[in-house]
C-alpha cells in the first residue's frame, strides 16, 4: 500500500483548497488569501499528490472541481471548522480579548444597529477591532468566502454552510415634510401613485422589498429624485412635496421633524444575523453574537421611550 503523506494536509493547505473551490480560479483564490498565484499553484500540486486526484480541471478562464473534489469538500469544511475550534482559548474574557472582526452590512444596518453596537463593544471589550464592509447583494458570498465574520442583512439566501438568526422585523413607511399635501391624511393607493417619489439607488441593483407588494405590481411610481443613499435626506426633502418610502426604524431614527405615514400596502421584512461554520464554535464569536442579539432585544426592539 502506498504511504500517505499527511503532512501536506495542513490547515493552510486545506483553506487554500476551499478558496479555490469557492472562487473557481487560482488567481481569485490567491487574492482572497493574500498570496501570489505561484504559491497557490504549488499548494494545489501538493494537495493533488496527497489526495491522489487532480481536484480541479481547466474550465474557461478558471477551474472546475472534479467529482472527487465535490465529494470531499463537506469533510474539508468540517475539518477546518474543527481546527478553528481547537485553536480557540478555553475561556473568553472580553475585557482583555484582542479580536479582529469584519462585519458586512448596508446603509440600513449601519444606521439602525452599528452605532449602538460600537458603543457597547467599546465599553466592555475595548481591544476588539471592528471593520465594516458593504454587503450590497453579495453579503452571503462574502461570508461564505471568508471576507467577513458576520453578516447583518434582510436579504435571504439559502446557503448550507451558513447559520442564520432572525434579529427583528421591520416594515416600510412613508417619510415626508409636515407641509406635504398628504401629511394630514391617510394615504390611498391613488395618492401614493400620484405622489412625487424619492428613489434610493442601491449599489448592486438591489430593489427594496415594498416594490414587490401586490398593490404596486404593474404600477409605475413617479420618481422625481434619485439619490445614492438616505444621507441628509431630511434636509433634502424638507418643505417639498417629495415622499420617501423606507423602513420604519430608520424613519424614526432620522425623521423627528418629518411626518411618518402608513403606506397603502403592507410590506414587512426580517433583519437577520448570519455567520459561517468556521466561527460557529469560537468562544469569542459566540460571545460577540450574544452581544448583538442582546443589543437588539434590549436597545432596539424594547428600547425605552
Amino acid at each position: 500500500m502506498e504511504k500517505f503523506d499527511y503532512s501536506s494536509l495542513s490547515f493552510k493547505s486545506l483553506n487554500t483548497l476551499k478558496q479555490i473551490y469557492e472562487q473557481g480560479s487560482l488567481t481569485a483564490a490567491a487574492i482572497e488569501l493574500g498570496q501570489n498565484q505561484p504559491t497557490v499553484s504549488y499548494t494545489l500540486e501538493q494537495l493533488r499528490v496527497a489526495l491522489q486526484d487532480p481536484l480541479f480541471v481547466r474550465s474557461g478562464r478558471g477551474v472546475a472541481p472534479t467529482q472527487h473534489c465535490h465529494q470531499i469538500m463537506p469533510e474539508i469544511e468540517h475539518l477546518l471548522s474543527g481546527m478553528t475550534a481547537l485553536l480557540q482559548p478555553k475561556d473568553f474574557d472580553p475585557a482583555d480579548a484582542s479580536l479582529e472582526v469584519t462585519i458586512s452590512c448596508n446603509q440600513y444596518e449601519l444606521q439602525v444597529i452599528v452605532p449602538r453596537l460600537v458603543q457597547r463593544l467599546n465599553r466592555i471589550a475595548p481591544n476588539i477591532r471592528m471593520t465594516f464592509i458593504q454587503s450590497q447583494v453579495n453579503g452571503h458570498q462574502q461570508l461564505q468566502r471568508g471576507q467577513c465574520d458576520l453578516l447583518l442583512s434582510p436579504v435571504v439566501r439559502d446557503y448550507e454552510a451558513l447559520y442564520r438568526r432572525v434579529l427583528f422585523k421591520d416594515r416600510y413607511v412613508c417619510l415626508m415634510s409636515t407641509t406635504h399635501p398628504l401629511a394630514q391624511q391617510s394615504l390611498t393607493r391613488a395618492d401614493y401613485l400620484e405622489a412625487k417619489h424619492v428613489e434610493i439607488r442601491y449599489e448592486g441593483g438591489w430593489k427594496p422589498f415594498y416594490l414587490n407588494t401586490p398593490e404596486l405590481q404593474g404600477a409605475t411610481l413617479n420618481i422625481a429624485l434619485g439619490l445614492p443613499s438616505v444621507a441628509n435626506i431630511v434636509s433634502i426633502i424638507a418643505n417639498t412635496d417629495l415622499l420617501l418610502t423606507l423602513p420604519e426604524r430608520l424613519a424614526q431614527l432620522i425623521g423627528d421633524s418629518m411626518a411618518i405615514k402608513d403606506p397603502p400596502f403592507k410590506s414587512d421584512f426580517e433583519v437577520c444575523l448570519y455567520w459561517n461554520k468556521i466561527t460557529h464554535h469560537s468562544k469569542a464569536h459566540q460571545w460577540l453574537r450574544e452581544q448583538i442579539i442582546n443589543l437588539i432585544s434590549n436597545e432596539i426592539i424594547h428600547a425605552p421611550d
